[in-house]
């Protein structure tokens, strides 16, 4: 799916140098590792990323472009056109983003035994007392007031953004307040306080559990959904679902001086050599990156492409319920690109 997006890519706008960087089996191949210093330098003299579906050998790309390039937040457009085949009776009131923290939470993953947590025992912090005496296992949840201020700031001009092309300007917070108080609650406090400073914008909040009975229920009332790491990435994958699936959906991470586009989807291995993956997701990040490099009116180009392409109902991707397989799908929006038919 990455070469026909390039392709698309160099057709909007051709003065942009692609380069491809070895990456997972073939890089390990050939390198000996999924990661060779050749990608690791690729991105670092690159003004932005665009990743493939990962999997397994390559997640320490995918690491390292989130953490060592500090990508803090996480920007997902949920969006229903007609096309999609959604579960949904009513899709159309589905049109919101999620914003989702990108480095704590409980990822990376910071675990250990149980046994470890002893020490902890007489912690006034405690009011349940720690498993001691049992075997297993425990998993540590972090959250720093400076990356919940990121978090919080970016979600308010996304709402901003929105609301100058007449949405509501709402910021939803959806974490588990009422169990952690010190986390969840702390990011509460945090992103009610930077909504508060911009008087024009409008908040509310729910509990998590409850937000993703909303996502189906009530998914008109969302603009802007501020979320944890861990809550963000499953009620995500929910939102995808409610549109039509993982292929639809498209993601940004940015950071201050850095910023990497994917599909939300995985790999599919079972599906590699069969040409009928969905490339929608992969396209619609090739646009989010067109805006972050500055090349807005390309980037509507190319979602326009693909929504009429939709909307004719004629060549639909196999997961769409269509006949189309991916060479064909990126042909139909080539050239409609090329000659507006």
């Amino acid at each position: 799916m990455m070469r026909p997006t390039v392709e698309v890519l160099r057709i909007l706008v051709p003065e942009i140098r692609f380069v491809e960087a070895p990456c997972g089996r073939e890089a390990e191949a050939e390198y000996g590792t999924p990661f060779p210093d050749v990608t690791r330098a690729a991105i670092d003299a690159a003004d932005c990323t665009l990743f493939g579906a990962s999997g397994g050998p390559s997640r320490p790309i995918l690491w390292y472009l989130r953490w060592n390039k500090e990508t803090y937040i996480n920007v997902r457009p949920v969006r229903w056109i007609p096309g999609y085949r959604s579960p949904m009776r009513d899709p159309e009131r589905i049109d919101y983003v999620i914003a989702r923290d990108n480095l704590e939470g409980m990822y990376p993953p910071r675990e250990g035994d149980v046994a470890e947590l002893a020490a902890l025992a007489s912690s006034s912090s405690w009011w349940m007392a720690p498993p001691v005496g049992k075997v297993g296992a425990y998993s540590v949840k972090v959250t720093t007031d400076e990356q919940m201020q990121r978090v919080a700031a970016y979600a308010c001009k996304l709402a901003q953004q929105r609301q100058a092309a007449g949405y509501p300007g709402r910021v939803t917070l959806g974490a588990k307040y009422s169990i952690q108080p010190r986390t969840d609650g702390r990011f509460r406090s945090i992103v009610k306080a930077a909504v508060s400073q911009h008087p024009e914008l409008s908040y509310q909040e729910f509990l998590v559990d409850d937000m993703a009975r909303r996502l189906v229920a009530s998914p008109e009332t969302l603009d802007v959904l501020v979320l944890g790491n861990e809550h963000g990435d499953i009620l995500a994958d929910v939102s995808s679902g409610t549109i039509g699936g993982l292929g639809l959906s498209p993601s940004a991470c940015y950071g201050d001086n850095y910023a990497y586009f994917e599909p939300v989807h995985g790999s599919a291995p079972d599906l590699a050599g069969k040409g009928i993956i969905n490339p929608t997701a992969m396209l619609l990040s090739g646009a989010l990156m067109l805006d972050y490099l500055g090349y807005n009116e390309q980037a509507r180009t190319l979602e326009a492409a693909i929504q009429q392409t939709y909307q004719a109902g004629t060549l639909l991707p196999v997961d769409q319920g269509g006949q189309a397989g991916t060479s064909e799908f990126v042909q139909a929006i080539k050239t409609r690109l090329l000659y507006g038919k």
